[in-house]
């Protein structure tokens, strides 16, 4: 495997761990299903023709909950990224301190030699007296990157901060999947209540003209039973779409960070103004690798832990380090600042490892075996954002071959209806036969209408899985899809 291979010959040559590389990955030249050539809209959603749908998307994208704790994880990526950048460079403290000590009087003056006049240390002086003490200066400490791991320690940091980034990209294109999925889905209920508020009509008239024909003795109640029957089960199926409908507004108001009633009259107060996409590129699966940010997320985790290696194997090593203070140091304020007062200090430190019980090796160790996991990871999301194209081109395909036939099936009722109708002005039909070709081509348009929704929730989960709203190009901290609010 390619990780480990630069792990053996980067830490060995003591060069702060291997350097980060894209990971190679087979990618197959082109998707299963034919599609137009070109690259996937980044503005999906705006090709559905529906302007309370844009401005659902956009408000979303400023005010949704997780999307904001997502914005907040890069704050936090990023502040900490300072944080350890800090530590690569020198660091100065300014001091000052005044003392005044009463030295004991039972203790010798030769025991007082060995003092100084170092802060907190005992001064020297003959028992009994007092000494004073002022000094100010500024203290400097700088340890020396010599094997890289400061550097490797900021590389991860940065790592870290620009995965951060792109799940919350990540998360960006999850909402506006959701906000589409659930508004689609509400115009579909929306759409299905409004014909089975017809076909309840035909139903009723139905079974008016049924009750009329028993009452002359011209039939028995078996069909008024078949026409309650039917109602009753249109009815019941109905209730069940006003409930789902209701849920669904209330999902689409907290993803929007509303209360769950702070949609609803919003929705209603405007119709459906929607159109399906036909033709959708997809572009090369290659492309996918910049374009989706859990991909980009899962390479930038890869290389925070290959940078971290390179952190573990620096502290195998010495590490070095500077320090210095200039000081003045006086026992008179008055003669503080002066030359004679001047107290510079210089020294270096070297602290070498010798034994630790093989702790330092084994947190390599581990650093390695983290990052071969990263590793793992990356190719495993490799291979499900192919599968989720592959799954929604197929979907998608197989529901639109579908949904034309249902269409066919509504334009055959749709026919029907109208010879029925023309057969019944000519005597030839009975009122109850064009109630029933009229309930038949409901019901086509209801099946139609169910076609569509599928349709619709295919186009969405495909833009979803190619990256949907990253062009592979955008470089902006910022998505391309908060443009939607236009």
């Amino acid at each position: 495997m390619l990780l480990p291979s630069l792990i053996a010959a980067q830490v060995a040559a003591c060069s702060g761990g291997p350097a980060d590389q894209q990971p190679s990955i087979a990618i197959p030249a082109a998707f299963s299903q034919s599609s137009p050539v070109g690259e996937p809209e980044a503005l999906w959603w705006r090709a559905f023709g529906d302007p309370l749908l844009d401005r659902l998307i956009a408000e979303a994208l400023n005010s949704n909950l997780d999307v904001r704790q997502a914005v907040l994880r890069v704050d936090a990526a990023r502040h900490q990224a300072r944080i350890v950048d800090a530590a690569r460079q020198p660091t100065i403290v300014a001091t000052a301190q005044a003392s005044d000590t009463r030295l004991s009087k039972t203790t010798s003056f030769a025991s007082l030699l060995g003092g100084s006049s170092a802060p907190g240390s005992s001064p020297v002086g003959e028992p009994g007296t007092t000494v004073d003490t002022y000094q100010v200066g500024f203290d400097a400490s700088w340890e020396l990157d010599l094997f890289g791991g400061n550097r490797r320690a900021v590389e991860a940091a940065q790592a870290r901060t620009e995965a951060a980034t792109w799940n919350r990209r990540d998360a960006e294109i999850i909402l506006t999947a959701e906000v589409a999925r659930g508004y689609l889905n509400y115009r579909a209920l929306e759409q299905r209540i409004a014909i089975a508020d017809q076909l309840l009509a035909v139903r009723d008239e139905a079974l008016d003209y049924s009750q009329v024909r028993r009452r002359h003795g011209l039939t028995t109640t078996l069909d008024e039973r078949r026409a309650e029957r039917d109602i009753a089960a249109d009815i019941a199926a109905r209730q069940d779409w006003i409930a789902q409908k209701g849920a669904q507004a209330h999902a689409l108001a907290i993803l929007l960070a509303r209360p769950p009633l702070g949609l609803t009259a919003e929705l209603a107060a405007m119709s459906a103004r929607t159109s399906t996409p036909r033709d959708i590129p997809v572009g090369l699966p290659s492309e996918l690798l910049l374009r989706r940010p859990d991909l980009r997320a899962a390479e930038r985790d890869l290389a925070a832990a290959t940078a971290d290696i390179g952190v573990a194997a620096a502290d195998l090593y010495p590490s070095f380090s500077l320090t210095g203070a200039v000081e003045l140091v006086s026992g008179s304020l008055s003669r503080l600042i002066s030359g004679d007062s001047f107290q510079p200090t210089i020294a270096a430190g070297l602290v070498a490892p010798l034994l630790d019980g093989g702790r330092r090796r084994a947190t390599v160790d581990l650093k390695q075996t983290r990052a071969q996991q990263a590793l793992l990871t990356y190719q495993g999301a490799v291979l499900t954002a192919l599968k989720d194209v592959e799954d929604a081109l197929s979907r998608l395909s197989a529901d639109r071959s579908r949904e034309d036939q249902f269409r066919v099936s509504e334009a055959a009722a749709r026919d029907a209806l109208a010879t029925t109708q023309a057969q019944s002005k000519a005597g030839l039909a009975t009122g109850l036969d064009v109630l029933a070709a009229q309930a038949l081509l409901l019901s086509a348009s209801d099946r139609l209408a169910q076609a569509r929704a599928a349709t619709d929730q295919d186009v969405v989960a495909l833009y979803k899985a190619l990256g949907g709203g990253w062009p592979p190009d955008n470089g902006n901290d910022r998505p391309a899809a908060d443009a939607g609010g236009n």
